[in-house]
């Protein structure tokens, strides 16, 4: 993946995993630089057998900031993973090296809930909030594609989203270790979530930090609202 990603720089490479071996693919989009195409008649030849989906993003210090694209997911990849069903792969490039791939989607092990680094769509506070309901609680919360900083963009993630994902509000006197805070830190709107644990300890992750466990009381007068998903109260 990382050679066909230097091959093809300064364009996005694409290619396929399946059985376990990574097959290039020639990228067919309009604009190779900011964008990768598969044909539909190459990906229903590889229909059921696919591992993952891959491309690349190079990064072109040429560009201006606002256009640079970033070692993450877009929300066009978020929502092309989901309609795929299978998990995505991206190779982040500057043509002369490239960094460990990142990889996402529903079918990849999920990492530690404590320590994880921090990756816009990837592992981030609403990824860590959907991971701890799967391994705590088992139970599976939608994914929602977002662009990085949705917050400053006129987005509102958490207040649009919290009752499709079967969450409802609580009073925050009965909220209880496993329950979800919304914050508003530096933002219009709320902007990160976390969990409640025991000993009034939170669980979540920051930008450019690794996600951790902290006392509640510092982040206390950020906090805007509390949620509990539905099933823990019906049982």
């Amino acid at each position: 993946m990382k050679a066909h990603a230097l091959a093809e720089f300064p364009r996005e490479c694409c290619g396929v995993v399946v059985g376990g071996q990574y097959q290039r693919l020639a990228n067919v989009a309009a604009d190779p630089m900011r964008h990768f195409l598969i044909p539909d008649e190459v990906m229903r030849c590889h229909e059921g057998a696919l591992d993952a989906i891959v491309h690349s993003h190079p990064y072109r210090e040429s560009d201006p900031e606002e256009e640079r694209i970033m070692p993450w997911p877009s929300r066009a990849d978020m929502q092309a993973q989901l309609d795929t069903a299978v998990p995505w792969v991206i190779v982040p490039t500057d043509g002369r090296s490239c960094s460990d791939p990142v990889v996402w989607g529903d079918g990849v092990p999920i990492a530690p809930l404590v320590g994880r680094s921090f990756i816009h769509g990837v592992q981030d506070c609403y990824s860590l909030v959907r991971d701890f309901h799967r391994l705590e609680l088992g139970i599976a919360l939608p994914d929602f594609p977002r662009d990085d900083e949705w917050w400053s963009k006129g987005g509102n993630l958490y207040l649009d989203g919290f009752r499709q994902a079967g969450f409802v509000t609580i009073d925050p006197a009965q909220a209880r270790p496993g329950d979800v805070f919304f914050a508003q830190v530096r933002s219009p709107v709320p902007n990160h979530a976390g969990v409640l644990r025991e000993g009034s300890l939170i669980l979540h992750h920051l930008q450019d930090r690794l996600s951790r466990h902290e006392p509640i009381g510092p982040w206390s007068r950020m906090i805007v609202r509390w949620v509990r998903h539905e099933k823990v109260f019906h049982g």
